[in-house]
């Protein structure tokens, strides 16, 4: 285990609220990954259940190299993982977002399917990762943070 890995692993596997912080290529997204993965296996989470766990990154490659590693993890579990960007087709992501458990994602996207997808439903959510929250706001991602933030439920 790296370090970010051990000293936020014990603390969200419990349930615990982090904020971490460590160079790239330290870990960091599977700190944030293996806690989502517990969680829903626990629950024993379905698809009819819906979202469990939304991932918001600053940017489609980082949201790309996300969801590649979370790809990875899933395949042996029957939880579903989508990647919502811009430069996809919105209307197969539309047609198939209720089905969804894990969404990873950049926040424009994210808030166009809140908006206008009528299957998008966040009330089951169990589990709000912001990757790279710092890069999230100097990108000019506050306002529609704030948006999607007052739109989900407040227990998660």
């Amino acid at each position: 285990m790296t370090e970010i890995q051990r000293c936020t692993l014990p603390h969200a596997l419990s349930g615990r609220d982090i904020l971490g912080a460590s160079k790239t290529g330290s870990g960091k997204t599977l700190s944030y990954l293996i806690p989502v993965i517990e969680n829903l296996y626990r629950n024993k989470w379905t698809e009819l259940d819906g979202l469990g766990a939304l991932i918001i990154c600053p940017t489609r490659e980082l949201a790309l190299q996300v969801f590649e590693e979370a790809s990875k993890l899933f395949s042996e579990h029957q939880t579903s993982v989508a990647l919502i960007i811009g430069g996809k087709s919105y209307n197969f992501e539309k047609d198939n977002i209720h089905r969804i458990n894990v969404i990873i994602c950049t926040p424009g996207r994210l808030l166009q399917h809140m908006e206008e997808s009528y299957g998008f439903n966040a009330d089951n959510l169990q589990m709000l990762v912001l990757d790279e929250v710092d890069m999230l706001f100097e990108l000019g991602f506050k306002e529609t943070l704030n948006t999607i933030l007052e739109a989900l439920p407040s227990e998660k």
